[in-house]
């Protein structure tokens, strides 16, 4: 009776040790993530977002640059399309090279809200319990959310853009400038634009832990994103030479800079901002991790 108890309990452990595993967790966060219509949705208007407004962002450099280069601009001198691109200071938001990474704002918006509410829904209709009940260590469960999010904002973001350089780049072509996949810069923007999008997406998965509050997450992504930077412009007008560099510091200013690319006096490098904006998310991610684990669901 005990001997043919044992293989009873033996299969019942394997059971409990085998049944939840990590691409079981991610495979699970994947259909949620796929199956309600709103979100399929929210993708598709998304990177139509990100692609109309970064045309029409390409439509006002466009004429920029033919207002210059017709001796329309306000010195009246006229130059060519090449020096009116070069009049204006770089990391100013008028590089050429940067035109897929135009409409980058619509998903940062769109894309960081979505993951605060990926995670704060599941909190706020008490769906989490069954989330954590399924994988008992908590950490599997974020870790295959930032997965699926991770992917879905770096492939839309990098798609969007694409399409908005594809639409955008014959502008410029009569003008005499010519942009393609090989003009310097041009795939770099594209390939680290996905990147900030994911990094916003992680802080707002970030958020969303922390607070267990759709609402008040994206108010603070929001803020932290658009918001906060507005408010560091008006530091350039306070006394003294170290507050005009202060702003660069925030999150989408130096996320901005590492889109960028070369050197330029007074701001920081690309592998600068880079690396400032990866705290950033760092930042958020592991007090989420923290509370996530130790905290009750």
């Amino acid at each position: 009776m005990s001997s043919a108890a044992l293989p009873t309990r033996a299969h019942a452990s394997s059971a409990v040790n085998h049944g939840v595993n990590f691409l079981r967790v991610l495979n699970s966060e994947f259909i949620k993530f796929r199956t309600l219509m709103s979100t399929k949705l929210l993708v598709i208007a998304t990177l139509v977002a990100i692609v109309g407004v970064g045309v029409l962002s390409a439509l006002v450099r466009w004429s920029v640059v033919r207002q210059l280069t017709e001796g329309l601009g306000p010195g009246g001198q006229k130059l060519t399309a090449q020096q009116a691109v070069q009049s204006f200071p770089p990391g100013q938001g008028f590089d050429l090279y940067n035109l897929p990474n135009a409409g980058l704002n619509i998903g940062i918006l769109v894309l960081g809200s979505l993951a605060v509410l990926f995670i704060a829904s599941e909190f706020a209709t008490g769906m989490i319990r069954s989330t954590m009940n399924a994988a008992p260590d908590r950490l599997s469960t974020f870790v295959a959310k930032a997965v699926v999010l991770v992917l879905v904002s770096y492939i839309l973001s990098v798609l969007g853009g694409a399409l908005s350089f594809l639409f955008s780049a014959p502008m410029f072509t009569g003008m005499g400038l010519t942009l393609d996949w090989g003009t310097d810069g041009v795939l770099y923007s594209l390939l680290t634009g996905g990147l900030y999008v994911a990094g916003v997406a992680l802080i707002g998965l970030s958020l969303g832990t922390l607070l267990k509050n759709s609402a008040g997450g994206i108010t603070i992504l929001v803020s932290i994103m658009f918001v906060l930077p507005f408010a560091g412009s008006f530091l350039a007008f306070a006394p003294g030479e170290f507050w005009k560099y202060v702003p660069q510091y925030l999150p989408s200013e130096a996320a901005g800079r590492f889109l960028s690319i070369g050197h330029a006096d007074g701001i920081l490098d690309p592998w600068q901002g880079g690396l400032i904006f990866l705290g950033y998310v760092v930042l958020f991610l592991v007090p989420a991790l923290v509370v996530l684990k130790k905290r009750d669901v």
